[in-house]
């Protein structure tokens, strides 16, 4: 039976009603940095984080998803958010991906796998008390880059309680150790205005010196699947196999309203966004 990691969609949630937002003088809180300014994605990677956006780190991305109601991973290692997008990043150290099969990528064939595992995961989320969720269609079919080494691709998901549709767009930055999980929360209309700012905040990401794709080594540790496994779940698939599916199975229910209002908390209204430009925040 195969199941997959699924970070879905915007809006199953209402927001909670937020307090009066801080002034823009206020300092961002712990583990919050705002843009221009370079931080640390995980242990081997770096960003460079847009001029307006601001970047959470692994701690402040689990505690705003948990806070909107939402299970984590343990594998989150950061958030990007602007008035443009939500960003979440997480990496998952299962080595190296070998790219054999980029030319043999089958969306209709993944579309279907995907499918199969949602109707596998809505038994998890009923349970939960959470609606049930459609793997709708392809906004974005399965491509590889072979120069970056990126695999992208966006299913339409849509809420089967009240219809409402949201695209998780999926990129997949590999490297030499494992592969940093990239997802862009956004509903379908508004997916081509928000991937230009998206992917040129990505250009800004990079893995440190020794840890990027081409730094393999014999004897490096090689993942037990290749791309299209990526986009349909093998990592799952394995676990089960393996019996640690129960400790690493988790589903993510993130929430683009929650996550928006957020930031303009945070930023005070939107299009500010002064705080401590480039300084992270700590706790007083």
């Amino acid at each position: 039976m195969q199941c997959f990691r699924l970070i879905a969609v915007a809006l199953l949630f209402a927001a909670p009603t937020l307090a009066e937002p801080p002034s823009p003088a206020e300092p961002l809180p712990k583990g919050m940095t705002s843009g221009p300014a370079t931080v640390k994605v995980g242990e081997g990677a770096s960003l460079a984080v847009p001029e307006g956006a601001i970047f959470g780190d692994a701690e402040a991305t689990r505690s705003m998803l948990e806070k909107s109601g939402n299970l984590t991973s343990g594998r989150e290692v950061g958030m990007l958010l602007s008035d443009e997008a939500e960003v979440i990043f997480e990496f998952d150290p299962i080595g190296y991906v070998k790219d054999d099969d980029k030319d043999a990528l089958d969306a209709d064939e993944m579309l279907a796998s995907l499918r199969e595992g949602q109707e596998d995961a809505n038994t998890q989320l009923k349970s939960l008390g959470r609606p049930e969720l459609e793997i709708a269609r392809w906004q974005v079919k399965p491509h590889y880059e072979s120069t970056l080494h990126n695999l992208e691709w966006g299913p339409v998901v849509k809420n089967k309680q009240n219809g409402h549709e949201t695209v998780n767009y999926n990129v997949r930055l590999l490297g030499r150790r494992g592969v940093m999980e990239v997802t862009l929360l956004v509903s379908p209309e508004k997916l081509d205005q928000q991937l230009p700012w998206f992917r040129s905040a990505l250009t800004g990401f990079t893995f440190e010196k020794g840890e990027d794709y081409a730094s393999f080594r014999s004897g490096d540790k090689v993942a037990e699947y290749g791309l299209a496994a990526l986009v349909t779940g093998g990592a799952v698939a394995v676990a089960a196999k393996s019996g640690l599916l129960a400790k690493l199975w988790k589903l993510i229910v993130a929430g683009i309203a929650a996550a928006g209002l957020a930031l303009k908390r945070l930023f005070g209204s939107k299009g500010t966004g002064t705080g401590t430009s480039g300084q992270e925040q700590t706790r007083e």
